[in-house]
């Protein structure tokens, strides 16, 4: 668990969705919550970012190399097979075969951008996202211990969607963010502009930055998040199969930048639909769903 330090250069009160956030972060009491003007005071923060108002609150830090190893490992205990293949084409067309082949009950399918083709979701979009990973040891410059993020103020973001992010990944290593792309390949490098701007909005938020040394094992990473126009999916297939029967499809996509996050909870809605599955109850889409809940 690490502190989070979100900074603003407006009062919260004058922008609207961060200030109902930061509400409800208050509300439900997540540890460490503490809304104070003087943040930026009491870190190595440029003094003159401009920075008005900032709250902190503690948040997992997660070091998703280690993280995905583990999961790995903790699935293959288990018992689970990894099988490497493509498939391409609607997974409702291909569910039958895909059943019997692997002698399974249901198919959960979490593509992520595969959802475009695999699910026929035309709203499904990549949005290019790079970091720059230093060695954060204390040599180069003052360690950094807390996340320090500005992500709020569109009207002064440039043509990369680029905001402030700074985050210990773990005791050695500190990341530098980041990028929001939408529609771009992966074809960027340690010296592609966009890159070089994201790396400058770090250093001049947190003097000694343009010191730092890339991390020996990788200093540069870049990926895709899967977006989706409307919302995360996470649903039943709604559509029958061509004998009339029901699917056996489970969805879960579009978790965009959040997979993390949002892994557990997703995790439990799927164990509730395959439930619903086996009970043999017709499927229902999120949409009626929620307004169900609304009700």
């Amino acid at each position: 668990m690490r502190m989070a330090n979100f900074f603003f250069d407006h009062a919260i009160e004058e922008i609207p969705d961060e200030y109902e956030k930061m509400l409800e972060i208050e509300a439900v009491g997540i540890r460490g919550f503490k809304r104070d003007s003087t943040l930026v005071q009491q870190h190595a923060v440029n003094q003159k970012a401009g920075v008005v108002d900032s709250y902190q609150h503690l948040s997992p830090a997660i070091d998703t190399d280690a993280y995905m190893n583990w999961l790995y490992t903790t699935l293959a205990s288990k018992g689970a097979q990894f099988v490497t293949e493509r498939i391409s084409g609607d997974l409702l067309e291909q569910e039958n075969a895909l059943l019997e082949r692997f002698d399974a009950h249901a198919i959960v399918h979490a593509t992520g951008l595969g959802g475009y083709e695999l699910a026929g979701d035309e709203s499904v979009y990549p949005l290019r996202g790079a970091l720059i990973r230093v060695v954060n040891d204390g040599t180069r410059f003052p360690k950094v211990t807390e996340a320090l993020v500005v992500a709020h103020d569109v009207a002064k973001r440039d043509d990369d969607g680029g905001i402030v992010f700074i985050v210990p990944r773990n005791d050695q290593i500190l990341i530098l963010g980041g990028l929001a792309q939408p529609n771009m390949p992966l074809d960027l490098t340690i010296d592609s502009p966009e890159v070089r701007r994201m790396r400058d909005r770090c250093n001049k938020f947190v003097p000694g930055l343009e010191n730092a040394e890339y991390d020996p094992e990788a200093g540069f990473v870049q990926g895709l998040r899967p977006f989706r126009g409307e919302n995360v999916r996470v649903e039943r297939e709604l559509r029958q199969k061509t004998d009339g029967s029901m699917s056996r499809i489970i969805h879960s996509y579009g978790q965009g930048g959040a997979g993390f996050t949002l892994s557990f909870g997703c995790a439990s809605d799927i164990l509730s639909l395959l439930e619903e599955l086996e009970a043999g109850k017709a499927p229902s889409s999120m949409k009626k769903m929620a307004q169900h809940l609304e009700l």
